[in-house]
């Protein structure tokens, strides 16, 4: 999150059937942006386990074929794990690693068809000595308890997953950046954990230390979910824009919409915000779509279908 974006309101939660929508579903074009865990997917202790709720599933099929509407998620997982996970229709864009890599429909955006930048060597550099820090403190605390530690070097083998375990070290290890995640772990052994995978920061000052739900991630690009809203505001030059956001690192695309007159932020679950609604959590969301595909489509029934 960047220094401008913090949150600032405690919003009520509001009925996603009470919010006013009608910028949206009468704009002459909008794009409906949304977080992906959290959000369209309910939070799970292995992150490989997360699945959009099949509301939420049909409400983005029925937006993404209107006219003049576009559907984008926009996540810190890297696109390739997003688009596995979430399974998108045709023409839906993605942002992932937190605005680090763009893939939009190359029929319509020839020119920006996919984003993804190189790592370079100082950042390959980085990356290694987290990763050897991570390892460091398997070793460490394997040596100390006398017993190996429980490691998943790589989260996304999915069912090789250990379970059962609240001391195990899960890592997820995306292009520009790795996740420590701590959810459903033993509250000393995750704090432990999360004090030793910062302090490599010390060392190299330009890994960014990203917080959100249960999770800490080490990153060595600066991109935000902010900047691949950005990037999807200009490429599609949408008269209307809404955005749904769980986490913290939501917070620069809610700070992305301030200056839009017609950008609306929701913030998903509890926490400060600089979004002006909030809903509850993933079944409010899907409700909430499927009003709005509802509702858009009788908008924009006259028409062409892209």
């Amino acid at each position: 999150m960047t220094a401008d974006s913090s949150p600032q309101f405690t919003p009520e939660y509001t009925p996603a059937d009470a919010l006013d929508l009608r910028q949206l579903t009468g704009a002459d074009s909008a794009l409906i942006a949304l977080d992906f865990d959290g959000v369209l997917a309910p939070l799970q202790d292995n992150p490989e386990l997360s699945q959009i709720l099949p509301e939420s599933a049909q409400a983005i099929t029925a937006l993404s074929v209107l006219p003049a509407t576009r559907v984008a998620l926009v996540s810190g997982r890297d696109v390739t794990t997003l688009r596995r996970l979430a399974d998108p229709p045709a023409h839906v864009w993605l942002v992932g690693s937190h605005g680090a890599e763009v893939d939009l429909d190359s029929s319509s955006s020839p020119e920006v068809s996919m984003t993804s930048p190189e790592v370079s060597a100082e950042e390959q550099q980085m990356l290694t000595a987290i990763d050897a820090h991570i390892e460091s403190f398997e070793l460490d605390l394997s040596a100390g308890s006398g017993s190996e530690v429980r490691s998943v070097s790589d989260i996304r083998t999915g069912s090789d997953m250990p379970s059962g375990s609240d001391t195990e070290v899960r890592v997820e290890r995306k292009p520009f950046s790795r996740t420590v995640h701590t959810r459903g772990l033993d509250e000393e052994f995750a704090s432990a954990l999360h004090a030793h995978v910062i302090a490599v920061q010390a060392e190299y000052p330009g890994i960014r230390v990203i917080e959100g739900h249960d999770i800490t991630e080490l990153a060595v690009k600066t991109a935000t979910k902010g900047d691949g809203l950005r990037t999807l505001i200009s490429v599609g030059t949408p008269s209307a824009v809404v955005y749904l956001g769980d986490d913290v690192t939501d917070e620069d695309a809610f700070a992305e919409l301030e200056n839009l007159t017609t950008g609306l932020s929701i913030k998903v679950g509890p926490g400060p915000t600089r979004a002006p609604w909030r809903i509850k959590g993933p079944d409010a969301v899907a409700e909430l779509l499927t009003r709005l595909a509802n509702e858009r489509r009788a908008q924009v029934a006259h028409l062409p279908q892209p």
